[in-house]
This record gives C-alpha cells, structure tokens and sequence, in this order.
C-alpha cells in the first residue's frame, strides 16, 4: 500500500509539472507572445528545474529520508502555484517596462515564476525511487517504475491542460487548481505511512480546488476565454468593439456599422478589384471578427467568401460578437489556412491572408512551399493580399522584406503597399502577389481608382497612393518550410 501510494505521489507530481509548463505559455503570453523564444524560455527553464531538482533529490534523500521531507517540498511548490494568477502580472509587467529584449524578457519572466516550483517537484522521483526500493539489487527495475509512473502523468497533464482545462476553464482558475492538488499531494507525502491521518484535509482542499474552476471561462466586460491557441478578450470602448488575441488587438467593429469597415489594413484588399475588376470567389484564411468577409458580402453582391479558420472559439466569438452569419455566400471551415487548400480543389480569384500575429508567426503559412500552393489555387490573373508587419528599412524590416522575396520568387507579380493609418512605428504592409506575367504600372492602377465605380471607399486613391515603389530584400533569406527564421526575423518587442 505505501509503496502505491508513492508511485501515485509521482504520477500526480509529473502531471500537475507538466500542465504547468503548458499553462506557462499563456501566463507569458499575453504579455511576451507565443514566439518560438517564449516556448523555448519554458522547455529550458523546465528542464534546467528538473535537473536540478533530481540532483538535490537524490543529495537529501540519502541523508534524510523521509517522505515528510519530500510533502514539504511539494506542499511549498503547491502554495507558489496557488499564487502564481496574483503576481505573474506584476512579474511580466517589471520585466516589460525594463526592455531587456525578445530573448532575455521571456527568459527571465519564466525563471522567476515557474524554477522554483519546477525543482521542488523535482525532488519526487529521487524521493520516490528510494523509498520504494527493498534492495539495490531492484533498483534499477524501481527507478524504471517510478519513471514510467511519472511520464504516464506527465502525459496525463500535458494532454488535460491542453485539449480541456485551459479551455474550459481559464488559465488562472486551472493554476488554482494544480496549486491546490499539489498541496493535497504534498500533504499525502509527508503521512504516506498513515494516509488515513490525512484524508478529511485531502477532501477540503480537493473541494477547494474544484471549486476554483468556474463553469466556464472568466468573463471580463464582454468575454475572456482561453482557446487552445490564443487567450481570447471582447471588449467595448464607446461605439466599438474590440477582439484581442493576447497582446495583439485584431478586430474593431464599429457598433453603428457591424457591416463595416474596421482596422485600416483590411481596407486595402479592396485595391484587388483594380488589379481584377471581375473577382467572384475570394479565401479568407484566418477569420478575426470577420470584418472582411462581411463587408465583403455586403458591398460586392457577386462576391462568394470562403473563410478557413483554424480557432474553433474564434469563429464562435465572431458569430455571437461580431455579427458574422454563414449563409450561401459566407461559408466558415475550421481549419488551418495550409491544410484547407491542400485538401481543396477550388481555385479563388482573391486570397486574403490574414493569419499573421505581430509577434507569433505561423512559419508555415510564410514559405515558398506555402505560396506555391496558394498560387495553385488561384485563377489566372488571380490575387494574394498578404497581411504583414514591419517597416521597409532597420532592423524591424526584415520580416516584411523576408516575405516580399519568398512571394516573388513564386508570383509572377508581386506589389506592396504601406498602411500609413497603422503607423507610426511599426506598419501593416499589404503584399499583393498576382498571378499574371503582366506587369501592371502603378499608374494604371491609379487611373482606374479615379475612374471606379465598384468599390465603396472614398479612400481609394490615398490608399494607392501609398504604394512601395521599391522593396529591397537582397541581404534577407528567402524562407522555406526547412529554414523560416520568422522570430528572429521579426524583433518588434
């Protein structure tokens, strides 16, 4: 019975370390982003806890071994979980005001806040091994037990914070949570030889910890939800509505006009209409609040819209939020933009990409291989608008500069225009790749906004006029699905 109780000790440590590492990246995120230097800062700072949590581990035990020991370990790391939802803020929020770079910031952030927990709860498999072996002749068979036990609970946490509890409940409700199961693990340590001493305490933590996760995600004003990819907030400022995915604002819906217009980058993919008057089917890959599809629906009646978007709760958000309605010309997949066109066999006359985040890139939708399936897909004569970031010279350029190349060497045309609206430091800058061997002047596409009829936008000849004449990227790599340094590329915080 002891020696189960032990292994049931390990197998509760490795899963509450695990979902923490998992809920890391939100308690990061809405402050550093979810770049491939946040994840990275959590696998290093977890690994470099547990290395040194089994090392200490295996030190004490030998020289005290006693399961009251190994509960008193996991007891403290329970009560800084348990607090962590109350300080990590505050945390993130020194470290930000202090600039100390993509790399150094995240780092920091996740030493401070999750090294500690992660070494106690390094201390149980060293712990546990020793205290259940009989004999040094079945050591070797315990320790494989013992982590065997414990990656099944790693497993266990990772997949249950992953695909159900940051879900459902919120990334700060489910830290209350593990910080409460870690403390009535703890405390099933330190009396492992008497269990029964501590059950009615068991019990009313375990409560406490239910009860710290809400039937649903927190709502603040509107609504904050977690979703398996980002930390999703809708909020009201006087006559809009906002939807922010972490630290990026990415929707604004004017409430007088749900139909409308909203941020000024997806205004300019009206200027496809003077590159191809005749566009019927149009892609939308990554929905938002659906301030494109809608206003497209609404002013080009022989327009159709497919959209791809890859967040279930995004699209969910949209509908119930932001006014979106499938219907015969508006039509929702959940899916990933990439994986929706390589399972498709339509061709669109209009591809918008919007799936980009300031700071989290998905490399895969920058890549030669992934233009090379857009193009595929378009008609002739048909049109990218893509969606980025940057500026046009520095160091913030390269990420803009990158994408134009990879495009180029792909669509027979490619243009860019600068959303001056979206200044001043950084800019939203609409590539436009067209898939036509014509090379189309500038002042054509000028002469024709002054002569337009079809698009309802008394801003169309100022948005031309922010055209990029020339794009310098021969000192940028052109990315591909083996190399798309699309982080370092960026350096926007």
């Amino acid at each position: 019975m002891r020696n189960l109780l032990l292994l049931f000790i390990a197998f509760l440590s490795g899963a509450v370390l695990m979902a923490l590492e998992i809920l890391g990246s939100r308690v990061l995120g809405p402050d550093f982003g979810g770049s491939i230097f946040v994840w990275g800062s959590l696998i290093g700072v977890f690994l470099a806890a547990l290395s040194i949590g089994y090392y200490l581990g295996g030190w004490l035990v030998d020289r005290w071994p006693a399961p009251s020991l190994l509960g008193a370990a996991l007891m403290v790391a329970g009560v800084i979980v348990r607090l962590l939802p109350h300080y990590s803020g505050a945390v993130n929020t020194w470290i930000i005001l202090r600039d100390m770079g993509e790399r150094a910031s995240p780092l920091l952030a996740c030493t401070i806040l999750f090294f500690a927990p992660g070494v106690l709860m390094g201390l149980t498999s060293p712990f546990v091994i020793r205290l259940t072996a009989r004999s040094v002749d079945r050591v070797g068979k315990t320790a494989g037990a013992v982590y065997a036990i414990s990656t099944v609970g790693s497993i266990v946490g990772t997949l249950g914070a992953a695909f159900y509890l940051i879900s459902y409940f919120g990334t700060a409700s489910t830290l209350r949570f593990l910080g409460y199961l870690l403390i009535a693990t703890g405390m099933l340590a330190s009396t492992v030889r008497a269990p029964a001493r501590v059950a009615a305490p068991l019990l009313v933590l375990l409560a406490l910890g239910l009860t710290s996760l809400p039937a649903q995600a927190q709502e603040k004003i509107l609504l904050e939800r977690d979703s398996p990819y980002h930390r999703l907030f809708v909020a009201d400022l006087a006559d809009r509505r906002y939807l922010r995915a972490d630290n990026i604002w990415h929707t604004l819906m004017y409430k007088r006009d749900p139909q409308g217009r909203g941020l000024p980058y997806s205004d300019y993919a009206d200027l496809a209409f003077l590159y191809k008057p005749d566009i019927h089917d149009v892609l939308v890959i990554g929905l938002g609040g659906g301030t494109l599809p809608k206003r497209f629906v609404r002013d080009y009646p022989q327009v159709n819209v497919d959209v791809a978007e890859i967040d279930a709760d995004v699209v969910k958000i949209a509908k119930q939020y932001f006014f979106v309605q499938e219907g015969p010309r508006l039509k929702i997949t959940t899916s990933d933009g990439r994986l929706f066109l390589r399972r498709s066999k339509k061709k669109y006359d209009l591809i918008f990409l919007d799936a980009y985040y300031a700071d989290t890139v998905p490399f895969f939708l920058t890549t030669k291989e992934f233009f090379e399936i857009v193009r595929a897909h378009l008609t002739p004569g048909g049109i990218i608008v893509n969606n980025t970031i940057g500026q046009e010279s520095g160091p913030k350029s390269k990420f803009f500069r990158s994408v134009f190349r990879t495009m180029k060497g792909v669509m027979p045309q490619c243009y860019a225009f600068k959303v001056v609206e979206s200044g001043p430091n950084l800019y939203n800058y609409e590539i436009f790749g067209v898939n036509a061997r014509e090379v189309i002047p500038i002042e054509t596409i000028r002469q024709r906004a002054a002569k337009n009829t079809l698009i309802k936008d008394s801003n169309l000849l100022k948005r031309v006029g922010n055209y990029v004449k020339t794009v310098s990227y021969g000192d940028v790599p052109e990315l591909t699905d083996d190399y798309a340094p699309t982080d370092a590329l960026l350096h926007l915080w």
